[in-house]
């Protein structure tokens, strides 16, 4: 097609299958690469490259040879900083400066923008501050992703193994101490950023399941809209809003993540990219703006004005919503059961498969212990639990030695079995 503007995309996992098949739709020429030859979204690109995505120089060759038009990653925090690093010396669209990504990414960082407007955080521990330590306590490398390095300590005794391991993880060799609030009740805040306004997108209740005394939890639940959603927009909306400005943010979405516990939220995450749940398909569904299209346009030097979420800057959702998570413990998948069955649900939107038959899955603390999610949307909260309830009833995932592999359950009622 004479004119077609081309697409780099960085990554070619499972997930990356619907960005390239969105941006294929949208008439653009698509180019997906990394290292692994067998990657799944490779098989929908018009083209692939076997170059790995940390090869900045290898790719900018490339980007020239192909006269290319834009570079996007999703649900990565890594390859976002190569997409960042890769667009500058093209120079070409990308949403977030380098800048940008050292507060979203750094845990230290973010958490001082949150104190300097007034964003509430958990407690931290620093050695010889005077403070004493309340436990139990978590320990997170500062700058790592996907859960990985973290450890909750019960006392003082596993403390030094867990400041070790929390440094391996760390590209920086620095961790974090925090007081482990013990909850399974979390809200999540989705922010979209459009040419410098700030719009609420979505307010969310997330439920986790504690695995062991020394594991962090993982989510098996993200409820939309959040019970709390009223609470929240009372209490921090406004100086979220207000801290995203001042970090300098223009476009792109924003995921913040805090704990719920006593009537207190207790902010302590921020991804600054697509989220992994990929929730702008949830949000598509409900406001009919998809948000994907929207940074695919900004990568390729589109006006996104057109995309107008001014009517839904409110975090509200018409329609119950679920982002169901399916977590595995230890063993080789040898079967999956009743997917097809609930792929046919009319309210399951969408399904993100993160394992397949024949993966072998050890219990680490972090996201590589998800088969993968759900995406649900109904029209009532009774329809929604019923969904719930069917995908639990349908869904086995069974093991070489003939055991179900599910973790946890998410139930109505914020029940975590």
């Amino acid at each position: 097609m004479e004119n077609q503007k081309k697409l780099l995309i960085l990554g070619g996992i499972t997930h990356m299958i619907d960005v390239v098949e969105t941006a294929k739709n949208m008439g653009l020429y698509t180019i997906v690469t990394d290292n692994n030859e067998e990657s799944p979204a490779k098989k929908n690109a018009d083209k692939a490259y076997h170059i790995s995505t940390a090869d900045i120089d290898a790719l900018e060759d490339m980007a020239r040879h192909e006269q290319i038009d834009g570079v996007l990653t999703a649900f990565d925090d890594i390859n976002t900083w190569n997409a960042q690093l890769l667009t500058d010396r093209l120079g070409l669209p990308f949403y977030a400066t380098k800048e940008h990504l050292e507060i979203s990414s750094n845990k230290d960082q973010f958490k001082e923008f949150c104190r300097r407007f007034n964003v509430p955080v958990i407690e931290q521990y620093e050695k010889g501050d005077g403070v004493p330590v309340r436990y139990p306590v978590i320990i997170k490398p500062v700058d790592s992703y996907a859960s990985k390095g973290i450890t909750v300590c019960q006392n003082e005794a596993e403390l030094y193994d867990a400041v070790e391991k929390a440094r391996r993880f760390s590209r920086h060799g620095r961790v974090l101490v925090e007081r482990f609030i013990d909850t399974n009740h979390g809200v999540e805040m989705y922010y979209t950023l459009q040419n410098g306004e700030v719009i609420l997108s979505a307010v969310t209740d997330r439920f986790v399941h504690n695995q062991g005394r020394q594991s962090p939890p993982l989510p098996v639940a993200t409820i939309y809209p959040s019970s709390h959603l009223a609470e929240f927009i009372a209490l921090h909306d406004v100086n979220i809003r207000e801290m995203l400005r001042g970090m300098g943010l223009k476009n792109g979405l924003v995921l913040i993540q805090s704990l719920y516990d006593n009537g207190e939220f207790f902010i302590y995450e921020m991804g600054y990219r697509l989220s992994g749940e990929q929730h702008y398909q949830i949000v598509k569904r409900q406001t009919d703006v998809n948000l994907l299209e929207m940074m695919i346009d900004f990568a390729v030097g589109e006006d996104i004005a057109r995309y107008d979420l001014s009517n839904f800057d409110d975090g509200f959702m018409r329609y119950p919503s679920c982002n169901l998570s399916v977590l595995l413990g230890p063993g080789t998948i040898s079967e999956i059961k009743g997917l097809e069955e609930i792929l046919d649900f009319p309210s399951v939107i969408s399904w993100v498969p993160t394992r397949e038959v024949g993966d072998e899955i050890t219990v680490t603390g972090s996201y590589s212990q998800m088969l993968g999610r759900f995406n649900i949307v109904c029209q009532t909260m009774e329809e929604l639990n019923g969904t719930i309830r069917d995908i639990n009833r349908s869904l086995e995932v069974i093991s070489e030695t003939g055991e179900d592999m599910v973790l946890a359950r998410y139930l109505a009622g914020e029940k975590v079995t």
